[in-house]
């Protein structure tokens, strides 16, 4: 194993540790697909009648009523999960242990983990490429290694179609990222929302709601390498300010169209808790 696989496998078992323990069950609780396997879950039991499996007689229902009763049970859900992740190179913003790249790694490790059940499936699609859905341990490290490799600046909008053409019979749709760029991927997640149920994911880093700082400073676009000079005070703060709030509200509204259920996942904050409480709410 190299030595970048042996990291990847490291964060892989930090979020066994850290997000299954606290978050397991929830992603397949809130989102049930219409793709059922064999049942599991007990529901009670129900008189016998000429077909059923004797192997599902419930024998103590039947002695008790003097009459055969079979178990019922409940079948379990699949769910075909597939992540579309934005690798920007704006990402690299946030604190000095946990940028919104790191939350892009965090939070579709803890999406592929969460669906990892007997059946389910998860792929994902970042810079372009997609990895075909799969399950198991190796499924979600192959996933992390092809996230973490990815660089290329990609239209969300593009990934979104790709997705939902190789993937037409997918039950959750979960797009991660910090919706700082073109509002162009609505019009596809509107399309994709009339048959999967859609997450967004939103990665927040405090720069993206006020400036930092006092005085003049340098800013480079991470992109491009672009860099201007502005001098920072309170006519400038109050302008970026309302014009991040109002890109921000642009976004929730393309997204409450798309019947998205949105996540916000900050730098600033402890990303899992606010995964698990976002999560139960729903």
């Amino acid at each position: 194993m190299s030595a970048r696989e042996d990291d990847l496998a490291r964060v892989l078992a930090y979020l066994e540790l850290t997000v299954t323990r606290k978050l397991n069950g929830l992603l397949r609780g809130s989102f049930l697909s219409t793709a059922t396997g064999d049942g599991s879950e007990p529901l009670g039991s129900r008189e016998y009648v000429i077909g059923d499996d004797v192997r599902q007689m419930n024998w103590a229902v039947t002695a008790r009523t003097g009459v055969p009763h079979v178990r019922t049970s409940e079948a379990e859900r699949e769910l075909e999960c597939w992540i579309v992740a934005e690798p920007a190179a704006r990402l690299s913003t946030g604190l000095a242990d946990t940028t919104k790249r790191h939350l892009l790694t965090a939070a579709a490790g803890a999406v592929t983990m969460l669906n990892d059940a007997p059946g389910s499936r998860t792929g994902l699609i970042a810079g372009g490429t997609p990895v075909p859905a799969g399950q198991g341990r190796a499924h979600s490290l192959m996933l992390l290694k092809h996230l973490a490799d990815a660089t290329a600046e990609h239209n969300l909008a593009a990934d979104i179609d790709t997705v939902m053409t190789q993937a037409p019979r997918a039950g959750l749709l979960v797009v991660i990222s910090d919706f700082l760029g073109s509002l162009d991927w609505a019009r596809p997640l509107r399309v994709a929302s009339a048959s999967t149920e859609i997450m967004a994911i939103r990665l927040v880093d405090p720069a993206d709601e006020a400036l930092p700082g006092d005085g003049p400073v340098v800013m480079a676009d991470s992109a491009t390498g672009e860099t201007i000079e502005l001098n920072i005070n309170d006519k400038t703060r109050a302008e970026y300010a309302a014009q991040a709030s109002a890109h921000h509200e642009r976004v929730i509204n393309e997204l409450r169209k798309c019947r998205a259920r949105v996540i916000t996942l900050r730098t600033d904050s402890d990303w899992v808790l606010d995964f698990a409480r976002q999560i139960g709410q729903h």
